[in-house]
């Protein structure tokens, strides 16, 4: 985008079935996430409500005394670490009108599964990645194989920061962006496949 301030407000173009959604440059995360939060909102809200794994079994375990500690050192290290990260998480909560707890438990279900009972965690095989090159391409290729949820609650974020950096990321509702995988301004390409804590019990 030419002009910044349009920039700032954020604007979304449609590109085939996948919506990308120009934001920036902000000058806090908050907005950044605000505004990805207000323009997905109806997206996001549709997520959350057929999220089976999020309803199920994160939003009861979340309400549990033995999830209380955990969920609290999770928050308080992840804020100390990622300030900014976690100022844009609230962000999405605020814009989306999505209860913050929710939005937590989407961004931090990797975390909290292996915590869940396990007569209530199904074994999961999601994304992976394939790579080619050679002298004249580079080409990375990922799988979309995650959560059955997720179908129809995919976006682009195309985000320019206000050191002049910009990103690319593929994006799940209600989710940081580049969960999945993006590239930034540097040529940096990132992709997450799935790696999931195991909890294992040994007898003494």
């Amino acid at each position: 985008m030419d002009d910044p301030r349009a920039a700032a407000a954020g604007s979304s173009t449609a590109m085939a079935a996948l919506e990308v959604f120009d934001v920036g440059p902000c000058d806090e995360p908050y907005q950044m996430g605000f505004l990805t939060g207000q323009n997905f909102s109806a997206m996001i809200k549709s997520r959350v409500a057929q999220d089976q794994i999020l309803q199920h079994q994160l939003l009861p375990f979340a309400l549990t005394p033995q999830a209380e500690p955990l969920l609290e050192s999770i928050c308080v290290a992840n804020r100390q670490r990622y300030p900014r990260y976690w100022q844009e998480l609230l962000g999405i909560a605020g814009g989306s009108g999505v209860p913050i707890l929710h939005i937590l438990l989407l961004n931090f279900r990797k975390e909290l599964l292996p915590f869940v009972s396990k007569e209530e965690v199904a074994a999961e095989d999601d994304c992976s990645d394939v790579l080619v090159v050679n002298d004249s391409m580079a080409v990375a290729a990922h799988n979309e194989d995650a959560n059955v949820a997720l179908v129809g609650h995919t976006f682009m974020v195309r985000a320019r920061l206000p050191d002049g950096l910009s990103f690319v990321a593929y994006s799940y509702a209600g989710e940081l962006p580049s969960c999945a995988f993006g590239f930034n301004s540097n040529g940096i390409v990132t992709s997450l496949t799935s790696s999931s804590l195991v909890c294992t019990s040994f007898a003494s």
